[in-house]
């Protein structure tokens, strides 16, 4: 974790793209100023900044995805992460044909509300919300993936201990947040207990086992 010559994968230098995006004093911050920026933030702000970076890692990856698979469509984020009702444009010969939204979420929520707010922009979502709303479409991506690809990489920025133990607590703490939200879907009979088993025990961060996983089904059953 000390090593100043630590080589980052492609997808792990994204989510280094998405954490200097989510704050336009990071735009041209180097990986040591990104990790002392990180090491001074407060649990609750830690929180905050994983959830905005996985989301805007999660943009990255899906311009990533159409812009190799050699078709006539490109793809591209806004300027602007706050850009009102979109995330991403598509661009055929110079044309922008159209605009999406994208969510990385673990809960239907942040989806219902966004259609709610601008219901002519369509939304592209992760893989288990899109399994939990037929009219959603999947980014082809996993929210826990996401999720994990972040806690690691923020953990391995040059650091002290405690900002590990943040970053991965800050993954967790999102990944039973968003569990507990889809609770409801869990009720309302429009997911089944094996497909909430499935969407969300498959999951890289260490910290939730399978026994945590099994009582947080049971509760929420």
């Amino acid at each position: 974790m000390e090593d100043a010559s630590r080589s980052w994968e492609p997808e792990e230098e994204l989510v280094l793209d998405a954490l200097r995006r989510s704050a336009t004093r990071l735009n041209d911050a180097s990986e040591q100023e990104l990790a002392d920026y990180i090491s001074g933030l407060a649990p609750e702000q830690l929180r905050g900044v994983v959830s905005n970076v996985k989301g805007i890692y999660h943009e990255l990856l899906f311009v990533q995805a159409e812009n190799i698979d050699a078709d006539e469509v490109t793809a591209r984020v806004f300027e602007a992460t706050n850009h009102p009702g979109a995330d991403v444009e598509f661009i055929v010969d110079g044309e922008v044909i159209r605009a999406v939204q994208l969510k990385a979420v673990a809960s239907p929520d942040a989806v219902f509300e966004h259609l709610a707010r601008y219901p002519e922009i369509e939304i592209v979502a992760t893989e288990e919300v899109a399994a939990a709303i037929p009219m959603i479409d999947s980014s082809g991506l996993s929210n826990a993936d996401i999720s994990a690809d972040v806690a690691r990489v923020v953990s391995d920025l040059p650091g002290d201990g405690l900002a590990t133990e943040m970053a991965e607590g800050a993954a967790t703490s999102a990944l039973l947040a968003g569990a507990m939200s889809a609770a409801q879907v869990l009720r309302s009979g429009k997911v089944s207990r094996q497909q909430f088993a499935t969407a969300f025990g498959d999951i890289s961060v260490g910290m939730v086992t399978a026994t945590a996983l099994d009582v947080l089904i049971e509760g929420l059953s």
